[in-house]
């Protein structure tokens, strides 16, 4: 049975549900961007874009390995833009570093104080009266 369809909800309107992608734009496996942003917009989540790497593109080389990034502008802005979020270029590590102190200020916090002393006294009475039985059992004092 497939799961109920999830009712849409006003873009950003969850101030807690956010997400912060650092990514040089490029598609190279999975769902589209775009439709990935959709959703995430329906479900009033904001996706904040960190754009890295540069229009023109560069070969990243690491451990063994090298890729040729580029980076798409266009689709990050979107992505941002479709769950009222923002875009932002890191063309440095020290541009990262204020982009993340920019973020940081516009998240909400929420705390929630719960009430967790009724399940521990529901655990323990459970294993009190298991405790009872197993004993009555063990003497062979059960009916």
């Amino acid at each position: 049975m497939a799961a109920p369809a999830a009712k849409p909800v006003p873009a950003g309107s969850y101030g807690s549900a956010v997400v912060v992608l650092l990514t040089d734009g490029q598609n190279t496996s999975g769902p589209d961007p775009i439709d990935a942003a959709k959703m995430a917009a329906d479900r009033g989540v904001r996706v904040y874009t960190v754009g890295v790497g540069t229009p023109e593109g560069e070969v990243m080389v690491g451990d063994g390995w090298s890729m040729r990034v580029r980076l798409d502008e266009e689709t990050l802005k979107r992505v941002a833009e479709i769950t009222r979020a923002e875009y932002f270029y890191a063309g440095s590590g020290i541009e990262l570093q204020r982009i993340y102190e920019t973020l940081h200020s516009r998240f909400i916090l929420e705390r929630r104080e719960v009430e967790v002393t009724a399940l521990f006294t529901a655990a323990g009475t459970l294993l009190a009266v298991l405790a009872a039985v197993l004993s009555l059992a063990w003497f062979n004092r059960l009916l």
